[in-house]
């Protein structure tokens, strides 16, 4: 009888071994072009609509609890995110635009459960959301401004992408 008892208890406490770790909260990144530009090259700030656009994109954002920012070296994606980094006193971080790799390697080490907003350009927010989830997305045009790509990072390579919209058109 005692041996039976022992067999059963050492039996639950296996049991107990056996149960699936809780899963880690996965990663969102708000991946968005920057904001309407001017006209003045090779660096231009942003429009009226844009600064406009950008207030919209923090008022979008104010209470998604965002952990991260990350902008390209030029004027219009750091002008982009300079509202919401001024709302969360979340500091942006400045990569080269060209330097995919530099941002994807970011975003993957950031703990589970941040939450990360992107400010790219049209021709790499494509790029963005399939390298950090697998998924293909249209690439933008040079039209396209108020698109907000929320990407949920389940592992290295994998997640989901919702393409919203923002602002006027």
């Amino acid at each position: 009888m005692l041996r039976r008892v022992g067999f059963a208890l050492l039996f639950l406490c296996l049991a107990g071994l056996g149960v699936a770790p809780a899963q880690s909260a996965p990663v969102t990144v708000f991946v968005v072009r920057h904001a309407e530009k001017g006209p003045e090259v090779p660096d231009p700030s942003l429009s009226e609509a844009g600064q406009h656009r950008a207030a919209e994109l923090a008022r979008a954002l104010g209470d998604a609890k965002v952990t991260a920012l990350y902008t390209t070296e030029f004027k219009r994606t750091q002008e982009t995110l300079a509202p919401l980094a001024a709302a969360t006193g979340v500091t942006p971080v400045r990569l080269l635009a060209r330097d995919v790799d530099a941002l994807i390697a970011h975003l993957q080490a950031l703990p589970p459960g941040s939450r990360a907003v992107v400010a790219t350009h049209s021709n790499l927010i494509h790029v963005v959301v399939e390298r950090l989830t697998g998924m293909k997305i249209t690439e933008l045009t040079d039209l396209d401004y108020d698109r907000l790509v929320v990407v949920t990072v389940t592992g290295k390579g994998k997640g989901t992408a919702v393409v919203l919209r923002f602002g006027d058109k």
